[in-house]
């Protein structure tokens, strides 16, 4: 990136040029956010010369809010995908927390959803890696979830590697989650004979932050006018957790790994 190219933020907000000259006398607070980048458009340099600009460019369009990739820092991700690919996203570095950790089979019996008041939604019920019974009434956040999680994984199993799952797990940010927690603790008795562990998981509970931060920005924008409400609804449309219940495999304590 150029030397005199702003720094890219956990958020991105897109304006039209004329919209963010309007922006400073409007709403001045969206331009000395911290946390946030505000990208005219078209782009001049120096932004037009940032490789990360220049990979999304095509979602580059004025009164879009992108949210960074948590898992990724060079990748950003439209505010009304963020819920979903982020959940999605901490699924799969979970199930390389469970290879690290000699599984031999990771399988998804269900993901429902919980409001904020604690009550139970809509929920998807898998069997052998696909999803059964009927998803009727499911809202469409929960089946892109689910349809974009690979739902059955499968390794050769073997002895645990619990320190560098550890490091995994505190590398990508997710050594606090209970479930994860627990697991590696599990994992790393000396006489470990844990077989086989079923598990329930937050999977959208860093999601859910990264979209929350994201709701003030939106309302900022909202201030320019009406045209700029999609944003906003774009932030606040998802606010349930999604809570994965799983089942862990191990080989037996002394044996060949098992399939």
């Amino acid at each position: 990136m150029p030397d005199d190219a702003p720094k890219l933020e956990k958020k991105i907000v897109v304006l039209h040029r004329d919209d963010y000259n309007r922006a400073r006398s409007v709403v001045p607070e969206l331009l000395t956010d911290p946390f946030t980048t505000v990208v005219p458009v078209p782009l001049r340099p120096p932004l037009s010369d940032d490789p990360t600009l220049q990979s999304i460019e095509d979602v580059l369009q004025p009164g879009t809010l992108l949210i960074r990739n948590r898992w990724d820092a060079d990748t950003y991700v439209e505010a009304a995908l963020a819920y979903e690919r982020i959940s999605a996203a901490k699924f799969n570095l979970v199930a390389e927390v469970c290879q690290m950790l000699g599984a031999a089979r990771l399988e998804v019996r269900e993901i429902r959803e919980v409001t904020e008041d604690g009550q139970v939604g809509a929920a998807i019920r898998f069997q052998a890696g696909a999803v059964t019974g009927s998803v009727h009434g499911v809202g469409e956040s929960l089946r892109r979830v689910a349809q974009s999680m690979q739902a059955l994984w499968e390794w050769r199993g073997g002895e645990p590697a619990t320190d560098a799952a550890a490091a995994h797990a505190r590398r990508e940010g997710i050594q606090d989650d209970p479930a994860i927690r627990t697991l590696i603790r599990q994992r790393s008795f000396p006489q470990n004979e844990l077989e086989e562990h079923s598990l329930e998981l937050d999977i959208s509970s860093e999601a859910l932050r990264e979209v929350h931060a994201a709701v003030h920005v939106a309302s900022v924008l909202r201030k320019l006018g009406p045209s700029f409400d999609g944003a906003f609804q774009a932030v606040t449309k998802d606010a349930r957790r999604l809570i994965l219940t799983m089942r862990v495999v191990f080989p037996p304590t002394g044996h060949h790994p098992i399939r």
